[in-house]
């Protein structure tokens, strides 16, 4: 006879799986760890930008291990980014950020260094709307803005030396970080689905689509809905810097 085959799956009935049940509870409940952080805690970073570097700077001064995780192909800076074209004359394209301001006390004693060093400068250039008839109305600001007296993308390089040649600092590039979760009291991230470790705590220094990609799964469903109802407003298309 031959041999009977294997009893059919009932249809109708939704599949059951332990991984939909974790994915489930994620975006519905609220993570909580029990145990504390630990004494030498590792913090993992995900950005190499300007606030990547300069929190993985903060956290060795303060004597904790930090990972920074990023995607740049040539090195790190983030939106500090500068392409540089030579066909007689020497143009530089801060194609990224085309300049900064300091609103937090800290970040203003980091740029004054810069400015000592002769790496940045104020920019008293007027931002505004340009109209297609050629009408212009400039956007005031209260704070000063800076550039890159070289561009920006030498002020990245500036921090990069505190970063590489500090013991606590580790960088992890080029690494496009796809997915954070909760597990055992610990954050794993992957790559792909190719585990990037464990950690203590984790720091999201990228920009708001990555954020919101990342938290979808981190069990944090308040921080989610916070994230996606963020709006920031940015000029665009119709502003020219002059």
């Amino acid at each position: 006879r031959p041999p009977k085959a294997p009893p059919r799956r009932p249809r109708g009935k939704p599949r059951f799986s332990r991984q939909s049940a974790i994915k489930k509870s994620f975006q519905q409940e609220q993570v909580v760890f029990s145990t504390p952080v630990p004494a030498d805690p590792t913090v993992a970073i995900i950005g190499g930008g300007a606030s990547g570097l300069a929190c993985a700077s903060a956290l060795a001064a303060r004597g904790v291990r930090a990972v920074v995780f990023d995607t740049g192909m040539h090195g790190l800076g983030g939106r500090m980014a500068t392409r540089m074209v030579d066909d007689g004359r020497r143009l530089v394209f801060d194609h990224a950020a085309q300049f900064f301001t300091a609103s937090d006390q800290r970040f203003q004693k980091l740029v004054d260094e810069w400015v000592d060093k002769g790496l940045a400068r104020e920019w008293r250039g007027s931002i505004g709307e340009l109209e297609a008839g050629g009408h212009f109305t400039a956007i005031p600001s209260s704070t000063p803005r800076y550039i890159g007296v070289r561009g920006m993308r030498p002020l990245a390089d500036a921090m990069l030396p505190e970063v590489y040649q500090n013991d606590l600092i580790k960088v992890v590039r080029p690494s496009w970080i796809s997915k954070l979760e909760p597990f055992n009291g610990l954050w794993r991230l992957f790559e792909s689905e190719k585990p990037q470790g464990q950690y203590d705590a984790v720091v999201i220094a990228h920009n708001g689509k990555c954020a919101n990609r990342l938290l979808s799964t981190s069990g944090l469903p308040q921080l989610t809905r916070q994230m996606k109802e963020t709006r920031v407003e940015f000029y665009l298309g119709t502003t020219c810097g002059i």
